[in-house]
C-alpha cells in the first residue's frame, strides 16, 4: 500500500474562534475513503494557537530556539486533537515524536500524526522528512491557499505558479522564508529543499475537499504542482 504524507496547515485546524472541528470531520471522511488504499502521514501545523503564543512570549523570550519548542508543543497539541477526530480509523495511538517512532507507526497502522520535531525544522519540513523515511514520494500541502505565488499574493502583480519545479520553488522559498519561530510561508525553504533532495512531488490545495480527493487521486487540480 503505497504512503501519502500530508502537511495540514495549523490554519485548518487552530483558528481565532477556536479548533475548526466542521474541517476536520470533513477530512476524516475524505480520508476514510481513501484508507484501503493508501496509508497516510500528517504533520499538523500550528496555526492561530502558535502565532498567538509565540507574539506574546516575543516580550519576554529572546531565544529563537525557546520560541520554537513552544511551537513544536503547540503542534502536537493540534496534532493531538485532530487525532481523536479520526478516532474511528486506524490510527496510531500517539502523536509521533522522532523518526524512529514514525517508522514503526507506520508499518502498523494506516495514519499516522506527528506534529513539529526539532527547533528550526517546520512542519512542512517534518511532513517532507516522513516522505523519505517511509519511501513516499507524493506531499499534499493543505493551506488556506493553493497557490505559491512569484511575489507576496498581496502585491497587484504576483502572479500563480502552476506547475514549477524545485529549483524554482527553492527561489521563491528563498526570498520569502524568515525562518523565525512562527512564521507562516507557503512551504519553507528547508522543505522545498528536502523536497528536491528526494525527488517529491508536492501538490497544493487549500480547504476543498473535492480539489483534496483530485490531489490524493493524482488527477488535475486546481493548485500548485511541485516536480522535475
Amino acid at each position: 500500500m503505497d504512503t501519502i504524507c500530508m502537511s495540514l496547515g495549523g490554519s485548518m485546524v487552530s483558528r481565532k474562534n477556536g479548533v475548526n472541528v466542521s474541517y476536520i470531520r470533513r477530512l476524516a471522511k475524505l480520508l476514510k475513503r481513501f484508507s484501503t488504499k493508501y496509508k497516510f502521514i500528517i504533520a499538523v501545523g500550528g496555526g492561530y494557537a502558535s502565532r498567538l503564543y509565540i507574539s506574546s512570549s516575543n516580550q519576554i523570550i529572546k531565544n529563537e530556539a525557546v520560541l520554537d519548542e513552544i511551537a513544536i508543543a503547540i503542534t502536537r497539541i493540534n496534532a493531538l486533537i485532530v487525532k481523536d477526530l479520526f478516532s474511528d480509523l486506524d490510527v496510531y495511538p500517539n502523536v509521533v515524536t522522532d523518526l524512529n517512532e514514525l517508522r514503526m507507526a507506520s508499518k502498523s497502522n494506516n495514519i499516522v500524526f506527528m506534529g513539529g520535531l526539532l527547533p528550526g525544522i517546520s512542519t512542512d519540513a517534518v511532513a517532507t522528512l516522513a516522505c523519505e523515511v517511509v519511501g513516499s514520494k507524493v506531499l499534499i500541502n493543505v493551506s488556506e491557499d493553493a497557490y505559491i505565488y512569484d511575489r507576496p499574493p498581496s502585491d497587484k502583480n504576483a502572479k500563480k505558479l502552476e506547475n514549477v519545479t524545485h529549483s524554482r520553488m527553492i527561489e521563491v522559498a528563498s526570498i520569502r522564508d524568515t525562518r523565525n519561530a512562527g512564521s507562516n510561508f507557503v512551504f519553507d525553504l528547508v522543505a522545498s529543499k528536502l523536497a528536491k533532495r528526494g525527488n517529491i512531488e508536492i501538490r497544493f490545495v487549500n480547504d476543498d475537499m473535492e480539489q483534496l480527493s483530485l490531489a490524493i487521486s493524482g488527477k488535475r487540480h486546481k493548485g500548485t504542482v511541485v516536480k522535475e
